[in-house]
């Protein structure tokens, strides 16, 4: 059980409509940003800001107060390359008759941007960053979101640390957007082999475990998600390296 508290700073700076979407935000999946466990008991609401950009982390009680750090005028939310915890869900959903392979990013880390105007809405920091690299809102799974350029996702069959497989995404600048490693269910290569490409999904999607594969479990947490506005999606190539690489 998760007890959320804020200090009167972080209040005064959110506004009601900010303290109105925190409240809406589940930490029931979320990890210390100081200590990486998972967030329990007390927990406290960090707000990093620069008068730009209004960054929103969680910490434990005993890891730190709930406070508002002024940061400079370079300060900009990490972008997902430079260190976010993922966990990948891979699934073959149905997009509008059309059996497609699916990827589902998560961030482990609970980290969001406060947007700009009346509402103050919190949306999750890797979703916000991916809506400046090409990727789109999501507000429904009937169809596929459009292709982004040059990402690539590299599946490493066989090849992961305990000899499961992996899989490597990488962004337009080389960044590792996700490496690590990925259960695909049955079907998930051929229809991945059969487009050249998967559906990458980000979002507060809500604790799957990507060893279910309950692909009925995965379309109900993505459809809650785009329904909460908190789901970008786009395709990505996808395919495995030749011989000598991997």
């Amino acid at each position: 059980m998760v007890e959320l508290q804020m200090s009167p700073d972080v209040r005064a700076l959110l506004g009601p409509e900010g303290l109105a979407r925190a409240a809406e935000v589940s930490l029931a999946d979320g990890r210390c940003v100081a200590c990486s466990q998972p967030l329990d008991g007390t927990v406290h609401m960090v707000v990093r800001t620069n008068g730009s950009f209004t960054h929103v982390v969680y910490v434990h009680a005993g890891c730190g107060p709930s406070e508002v750090i002024q940061m400079g005028p370079d300060f900009a939310p990490a972008a997902p390359a430079d260190g976010y915890d993922m966990t990948m869900t891979a699934a073959v959903l149905d997009h509008g008759g059309a059996d497609l392979p699916v990827l589902v990013a998560e961030t482990v880390g609970k980290a969001y941007v406060v947007t700009d105007g009346p509402t103050g809405e919190l949306t999750n920091a890797v979703a916000s960053h991916l809506l400046g690299c090409g990727f789109h809102l999501v507000t429904r799974l009937r169809q596929a979101p459009p292709q982004v350029a040059e990402w690539v996702g590299v599946l490493l069959l066989g090849h992961g640390p305990a000899g499961e497989d992996g899989l490597l995404v990488l962004d337009p600048d080389g960044g590792q957007f996700y490496t690590g490693a990925v259960d695909l269910p049955d079907g998930w290569f051929t229809q991945a082999a059969r487009y050249g490409w998967a559906v990458l999904y980000v979002g507060n999607v809500g604790g799957l475990d990507p060893r279910a594969h309950d692909a009925k479990a995965t379309a109900r947490a993505l459809r809650t998600a785009a329904q909460a506005g908190q789901l970008v999606g786009a395709r990505i190539a996808v395919g495995t390296p030749g011989p000598a690489q991997a």
